[in-house]
C-alpha cells in the first residue's frame, strides 16, 4: 500500500438498493466500478502514471426508500410513477429499489504525486465525483477529500492507525466473511444455496405452553452483523467480439452474458481493524473459469466467531 485517497462523507441520493437477490446496500461491484471509472478520468486529466487499486467502503448512514402498509411486517419499495401508455393504461416497468447513503471511501493510489499533482488530484477528484454516478445514484455533497502519502507507516504504527480509523466513526465497514459461509456449509451438510439462505431468513419455532404456544427465534451460532452480499459474476456464455451483440451499452467492447455470484459479508466497526489491508476490496478476473470477482482479505482474530462464552472477551474488545 503506497498512498491513500480518502473521500469522507460522500452523500448519494437514488442509490440502487437491490443487488441481485440481495437488497439493503449496493454491491461492491458498484464501488469498484466507480474506482475504475475514476482512475480513467484521473489518468486522462491529471497524470497517466497514477493508478487506483483497491477500495474500502464505510457506511455512516443509509435509508431505503420504502414504506409499509401498517397491516403487516412487509415493506414495499417506493416506486416512481411512469407515464401512461397511449390507451391510458399503466405502463409496465421493472421494480427498482432506491436508497440514500452516506459513505466514506478509502481508495488505494500508486504513482508519483509531487505537490502540484497532489493539489490537482484532490480538486479534480471532487469535480469528477460530483458529475459521476455512484451505484446509480447522484452525488449530493462531499465532506472532505484527503490524500495520505505515507499510509504504510500509518498502518504499521498502532496509535496513528487507530486515530485514523476513529475518524471514520460512527460507521461500519463491509468486509468478506466467506469463511463463515464455508464453515456453515461443512457443519450443516447443506447445499451452498440452502446454507446461504440460512443467513437471509428468520426461523422461528414454537413450544406448547399451557393453552398457548411459546415462540422463539432459532439463531445460527455465528456472531457479528452478517449480511448476504453479491461478490461478482460468473460467465454463462462465450465472450463475443465487439460489435457481435446488438443493443449493448458499448459496442466497442467484447460482451459476455453472466449471472451473479453471492457470498457472505460482515459490517464491522473500523476501530476493530488491526490492519488497513483487511478493509480493501479488489477486482479479480479468472479467465479460465469465466469469473469476475470482488475479493477482500479480511482475517478475523479467530477463524470463526461463535455464540459462546469463549469469545466473550473478543466481542467486548
Amino acid at each position: 500500500m503506497d498512498k491513500l485517497l480518502v473521500i469522507r462523507h460522500l452523500k448519494v441520493e437514488g442509490v440502487n438498493a437491490i443487488a441481485g437477490l440481495t437488497w439493503g446496500f449496493p454491491s461492491m461491484t458498484s464501488f469498484l466500478g466507480l474506482t475504475h471509472a475514476l482512475q480513467r478520468k484521473i489518468q486522462a486529466k491529471v497524470s497517466e502514471k497514477l493508478t487506483l487499486n483497491g477500495c474500502a467502503v464505510i457506511c455512516h448512514a443509509s435509508q431505503v426508500q420504502s414504506h409499509s402498509n401498517n397491516m403487516s411486517r412487509e415493506n414495499y419499495f417506493a416506486l416512481t410513477r411512469n407515464p401512461l401508455t397511449k390507451d391510458g393504461s399503466t405502463a409496465p416497468f421493472n421494480e427498482e429499489g432506491k436508497m440514500r447513503v452516506d459513505v466514506s471511501l478509502l481508495i488505494e493510489l500508486s504513482g508519483p504525486t509531487p505537490p502540484d499533482i497532489e493539489e490537482m488530484l484532490v480538486e479534480f477528484t471532487e469535480d469528477a465525483l460530483l458529475t459521476s454516478r455512484v451505484a446509480g445514484g447522484a452525488v449530493q455533497s462531499i465532506g472532505e477529500i484527503e490524500l495520505i502519502t505515507d499510509i504504510g507507516a500509518m498502518n504499521r504504527e498502532r496509535t496513528t492507525r487507530k486515530s485514523f480509523l476513529r475518524k471514520l466513526l460512527p460507521g461500519f465497514a463491509l468486509v468478506s466473511r466467506d469463511d463463515v459461509l464455508q464453515d456453515h456449509i461443512e457443519k450443516s451438510q447443506k447445499s451452498p444455496l440452502d446454507a446461504f439462505l440460512d443467513f437471509s431468513i428468520r426461523k422461528m419455532s414454537s413450544k406448547p405452553k399451557g393453552d398457548k404456544a411459546e415462540w422463539t427465534t432459532d439463531r445460527l451460532d455465528y456472531t457479528g452483523w452478517l449480511k448476504p452480499i453479491m461478490v461478482g459474476y460468473q460467465g454463462i456464455s462465450d465472450v463475443y467480439e465487439a460489435g457481435q451483440v446488438e443493443h449493448v451499452r458499448d459496442r466497442s467492447c467484447p460482451v459476455q452474458f453472466v449471472e451473479s455470484i453471492y457470498s457472505l459479508g460482515q459490517w464491522i466497526s473500523p476501530h476493530r481493524i488491526d490492519d488497513l489491508n483487511h478493509l480493501f476490496w479488489y477486482q479479480e478476473h479468472q479467465a479460465d473459469n469465466a469469473l469476475y470477482l470482488c475479493k477482500n482479505d479480511f482475517k478475523p482474530e479467530t477463524p470463526i466467531l461463535l455464540n459462546d462464552e469463549t469469545n466473550q472477551t473478543i466481542e467486548e474488545k
